[in-house]
């Protein structure tokens, strides 16, 4: 199953832990308040494939049951030495933006604020406690060093800032006040407040550009193949051909019949040439998305890094569909909260296959982010208002007016079945968004069948 954050104001992000190398296949179905002209005027398919949606794996590191000491030898050469600490950087930063997350919902800021502590300290004192010999090694120790200490410092100060704190007890914050003096005296004496000094926007600039670099050595490589360029070639080659001899053949007939070539047919000729390429595109792209339907868009090659080994091959599917044209057990389920069958739904599958020798010493962690920005743009401002009177009672009371935020509704379905399950496995979440991000995000229900209810179904072209 998925676990799903939020990302800033428009970001989701859905995550998962691959441990076998089996088949993998993921559906998303996004089910959009919107009707035809969706997928026609406001966002298209390749732009949501390569702006909005992003479909990322990378190295998590050595399962526990099968972690090996990590003085081991094999562990301190470059690359599994970036790997091992990359992997560490993701699992602390995961932890952190959860407990983050809490600020807004919990009562008091205790819990939060002491396990962010002591989760900086447990992670201070591991990545510290030796120090590489090899310059590479030297260089990501000193990057890793100095994004934690800051990261660490910007979760605590973020707290402090906020009304709660002063709830907490006085043993937790002077165990934080002394947490950051530390961190100040370990920068001082390491030589890295020059990378602390400037505007607050180049500050955060860099620690981006670290966290970038950090992440570097985890990111499962991709080679994205386009498939159906044959296919459209194919396509333009026939429809070239026959028209060619349907022009040849009228020619000919109009010779054969005794007329002569006039500038009235001439024009003709030239006219019919001139329909011909305005409409080709539009009639090669019909034709070959016919062709090619229910099959993938795209082949994605994901190999390790710096090796460049195979690691596994990916197949993607991308169509926009209204809710009425979706595979039979989906659109049965789909109908406990889809009303209007006209709604326009972006569907999006992956098919993935991992190699048999691609989980030797490393878990790999799958990400799914969407990024609703371009969804949020749609909306639009609107200038209405609510008025309210203060006392209703009272007819000389004064009136409240409240403006009004357009919001819309999206249900964001995801759809899992493993090699090794029989039956798939279904989560959905409705989505609140307005024009400036991301209301509310909650899970509902998804109201998919128990596993001992049915046997697994056909692959429909979803």
């Amino acid at each position: 199953m998925f676990l799903l954050k939020r990302k800033g104001d428009y970001w989701l992000k859905l995550s998962r832990t691959l441990k076998t190398p089996e088949r993998y296949q993921v559906e998303l179905y996004l089910f959009a308040p919107h009707e035809n002209s969706f997928s026609t005027w406001a966002l298209g398919e390749q732009q949501f494939f390569f702006h909005s949606l992003t479909h990322s794996f990378s190295l998590l590191g050595p399962s526990a049951k099968d972690r090996i000491d990590e003085t081991d030898s094999y562990f301190l050469l470059s690359p599994h030495y970036e790997i091992m600490c990359g992997s560490w950087l993701y699992r602390y930063t995961a932890s952190m933006d959860r407990l983050r997350q809490q600020f807004q919902t919990v009562d008091t800021l205790s819990d939060p604020v002491a396990r962010g502590l002591r989760l900086s300290r447990t992670f201070a004192q591991r990545l510290r406690k030796s120090s590489p010999q090899q310059s590479k090694q030297q260089r990501y120790f000193r990057q890793m060093d100095i994004y934690f200490s800051w990261y660490a410092e910007q979760f605590l100060l973020e707290s402090m800032t906020l009304e709660g704190f002063k709830m907490v007890d006085e043993e937790l914050q002077q165990s934080v006040q002394e947490f950051l003096q530390q961190e100040y005296k370990y920068r001082k004496d390491c030589d890295y407040l020059s990378d602390f000094h400037g505007a607050p926007t180049r500050v955060w600039n860099r620690m981006s550009l670290y966290r970038r670099l950090l992440e570097y050595p985890t990111l499962l490589r991709s080679k994205i193949i386009v498939l159906g360029a044959g296919t459209k070639k194919l396509v333009k080659a026939t429809s070239t051909v026959l028209i060619m001899a349907l022009f040849t053949y009228f020619l000919f007939n109009a010779r054969n019949t005794g007329q002569q070539l006039s500038l009235a047919l001439l024009f003709i000729i030239a006219l019919t040439y001139g329909i011909r390429d305005l409409l080709r595109d539009n009639i090669i792209s019909g034709i070959t998305r016919w062709l090619r339907k229910g099959k993938p868009r795209w082949k994605i090659r994901l190999t390790m890094p710096y090796t460049k080994k195979l690691l596994a091959q990916q197949l993607v599917w991308l169509e926009y569909r209204q809710a009425a044209e979706l595979p039979r057990l989906l659109l049965e389920r789909s109908r406990k909260w889809v009303t209007n069958e006209n709604r326009q739904v972006i569907c999006y599958r992956s098919r993935l296959h991992l190699q048999k020798t691609a989980l030797g010493h490393d878990q790999i962690r799958e990400h799914l982010s969407l990024d609703c920005e371009p969804l949020c743009e749609m909306i639009g401002v609107t200038r209405h208002k609510l008025f309210v009177p203060v006392d209703r009672n009272d007819p000389q009371a004064s009136i409240e007016v409240h403006p009004i935020e357009k919001q819309q509704d999206y249900d964001l379905l995801l759809i899992c079945t493993d090699a090794d399950q029989v039956h798939s496995s279904a989560q959905r979440w409705r989505l609140r968004l307005s024009v400036n991000g991301i209301v509310e995000c909650k899970s509902r229900d998804a109201h998919w069948p128990q596993p001992e209810s049915r046997e697994i179904e056909p692959d429909q072209g979803s």
